[in-house]
């Protein structure tokens, strides 16, 4: 039995109460019988923290904004840190968030300690250009960070999410005020924990628990943050576009997808059908990454559905600290109500089921929030299982005849998130891959992200770029220097002044 954690804030380098003296009870989302985590309502800390953060900004912490070698000491020190306490975290991110403790322990965790590696690396590259213009003076272009950067992560991928936000922020030397979702707080505070003891001066990095609207708005309404970095659901990114506008915040959005996996009738079936069945539903679907839109040439239709829902009927659905869990339980009762509204939308068009489509409510099942994989068959364009992303553990199947009609199905909804290829014909996948609104677009594969690779969408998937080195310079400002060297004579509209 897991102990009922306490789930506080961190503030100025140390974990305090919330004012409010209230804390939001966290159910087990595998047995919501129980409760294992109070989580603190930070609404009335909003102010502290991001004055906290201003501070150690404004008067350069520690030498924290000055010192890149220092910023890159405590990143390369969090991710060994990070790396010594993989399996507690592992067990806080499952737990939690329902995802399966392989998820975390071999991909989350790890992913989150090369992010921080990364970007440790690139502390003391933070490079401007410099020239002699003509007349003999120099002119500098000079990066400096941006500010106060409010990093408001989602209950999918917790820890994982955070570090990609919040790793080059910190290496471009600016402090962070983080928001995590309220169903997934304990892993931002373990991160504040780490980077304390990797050493980050007092206020670099603060974490504020609570509500979307109360916690995550007075950060967005707070005139001392400078920058936003949000990922999560399109209509509460348009939500915070709208109203970071009101005072000119930098913003970074990473949204919503409905990314189609392209299979055409030349390729490696075994292959697409482990990586279709992977796509759908590693995390239990509930990715914005997810493939969950198999479009498959008529060809080799039935051939490959036979061969998913052979892969898919094998994924056991258990409790997400079992070793031998494929699927765990979503993270919410509302969440599994919300996708189980998508499976009965597709009963009510006349879909076809090909596989699941059911709550399973036995045993265990009974006390958590557990439902069937399922895959959905012969899924026009219109349909709303088509068009929106339902976050769970449910694949649609849609055919094509041709290159021209594929890339159309790709392109028909209003998401541009990810998207995979799949041929033998390499120049037919680049052309497809080209062709494709996506901000990533994986060949013969799919669900292969590392730092090195960039991550945001076209269309309402987003705004700017996660990962690679691009990521960086969403938190700094180009400065122009010129310096007159005195070496000139007297600039003509100097003349005209002065005489």
């Amino acid at each position: 039995m897991e102990p009922v954690l306490r789930i506080n804030l961190f503030i100025e380098g140390q974990e305090v109460e919330p004012s409010s003296g209230s804390y939001i009870p966290r159910t087990d989302p595998g047995d919501e019988s129980r409760t294992i985590g109070l989580v603190a309502d930070g609404s009335r800390d909003v102010g502290a923290a991001v004055d906290a953060a201003r501070r150690a900004f404004d008067n350069n912490a520690g030498g924290w904004v000055s010192d890149y070698r220092l910023r890159a000491r405590v990143l390369f020190k969090a991710a060994e840190l990070i790396r010594e306490d993989l399996e507690r975290l592992a067990r806080l991110e499952s737990l939690f968030s329902g995802k399966t403790i392989r998820t975390s322990r071999t991909s989350d965790i790890p992913r989150a300690a090369e992010i921080m590696e990364f970007y440790a690396g690139l502390a003391d590259k933070v490079l401007g250009t410099g020239q002699i213009h003509r007349t003999g003076d120099l002119v500098a272009v000079v990066k400096q960070p941006v500010g106060v950067v409010a990093a408001i992560t989602p209950w999918n991928f917790p820890f994982l999410i955070l570090c990609r936000q919040v790793a080059p922020a910190l290496a471009a030397g600016c402090t962070v005020v983080a928001k995590p979702s309220s169903l997934t707080s304990a892993s931002a505070v373990e991160l504040a924990k780490i980077l304390s003891m990797a050493g980050a001066p007092k206020g670099v990095f603060n974490v504020v628990t609570g509500g979307g609207e109360t916690v995550g708005g007075a950060l967005i309404a707070n005139e001392k943050v400078d920058a936003i970095n949000f990922t999560g659901e399109t209509t509460t990114g348009k939500w915070i576009l709208e109203r970071a506008s009101r005072t000119l915040k930098r913003v970074v959005l990473e949204l919503g997808g409905k990314n189609p996996n392209i299979v055409f009738d030349d390729a490696d079936l075994e292959r697409a059908a482990n990586a279709v069945t992977y796509g759908a539903y590693a995390n239990n679907g509930e990715s914005c990454a997810a493939g969950s839109r198999l479009l498959v040439h008529s060809r080799v239709k039935e051939k490959l559905v036979r061969a998913v829902v052979e892969r898919v009927s094998r994924l056991r659905v258990g409790y997400q600290l079992e070793e031998s869990s494929d699927v765990g339980p979503l993270v919410s009762r509302g969440q599994l109500e919300k996708v189980m509204e998508y499976v009965a939308a597709a009963e009510s068009e006349g879909l076809k089921v090909a596989y699941g489509g059911n709550r399973l409510t036995d045993g265990i099942y009974s006390r958590g929030n557990y439902m069937q994989p399922t895959v959905v068959d012969d899924v026009p364009p219109e349909s709303k299982l088509f068009q929106e992303e339902i976050f769970g553990p449910v694949l649609t199947v849609t055919e094509f005849s041709d290159e021209d009609e594929a890339v159309r199905l790709a392109n028909q909804t209003v998401y541009g998130l990810a998207a995979g290829v799949w041929s033998s014909d390499l120049g037919k996948a680049l052309r497809v891959a080209e062709r494709v609104k996506a901000g990533a677009v994986w060949i013969n594969t799919y669900y292969t992200l590392p730092v090195e690779m960039p991550w945001g969408g076209f269309k309402q998937s987003g705004i700017g770029r996660n990962n690679t080195v691009l990521a960086i310079e969403h938190y700094l400002e180009i400065k122009g220097i010129y310096l007159d060297s005195q070496h000139g004579p007297m600039r003509p509209y100097y003349r005209i002044v002065l005489g």
